[in-house]
């Protein structure tokens, strides 16, 4: 027979790991990872990829984006200023029959606020060569700058000083 106290002790373990659970759970900066996956997911493009899949994935891009998003890359070769001209660009991009798979590795998210985080990550694209067969990396350090809109954490900066060199 268990006492009382054991029962009570039990409960407020219960409540702790459910408390700790729900905060984990719900945490800004879990929000802002799993967004960055699901943009990274969508930034991927499958082998073969059919006109229409492409269309779409590009028309999701729109939810990820601010509308005054500002995309710069270098110390200002490309320099984006809106959200429609980013997709544009992103449209005007064709990817090998391959295919290519984008992946945002090591990233560190700071929440400053329930309305601003930053981030900073690897940004890694993978293709393969049609022809060749031969694989290749193009890996870049990207900051971006999210702001919680609605309830959904969107970019409003996107910056890339520079690719990063293999040793």
């Amino acid at each position: 027979m268990k006492s009382n106290g054991t029962k009570y002790v039990v409960a407020v373990f219960a409540l702790l790991a459910a408390y700790f659970v729900y905060v984990w759970w719900f945490s800004p900066t879990r929000a802002v990872k799993r967004q960055l996956g699901r943009l990274a997911a969508t930034l991927s493009v499958p082998a073969n990829d059919h006109e229409v899949a492409r269309v779409a994935r590009i028309a999701q891009l729109r939810r990820y984006l601010a509308d005054n998003v500002r995309l710069t890359v270098g110390k200002g070769d490309v320099d984006i200023t809106s959200r429609d001209a980013l997709l544009a660009a992103v449209a005007g991009m064709h990817p090998p029959a391959s295919g290519w798979d984008v992946q945002f590795v090591d990233v560190q998210v700071t929440v400053d606020s329930n309305v601003e985080a930053r981030a900073y990550m690897t940004v890694e694209v993978r293709s393969e060569d049609a022809r060749t067969g031969e694989r290749s990396l193009d890996a870049r350090e990207a900051r971006l700058t999210l702001a919680n809109h609605e309830g959904e954490w969107v970019i409003t900066t996107a910056e890339s000083p520079q690719t990063l060199t293999r040793p």
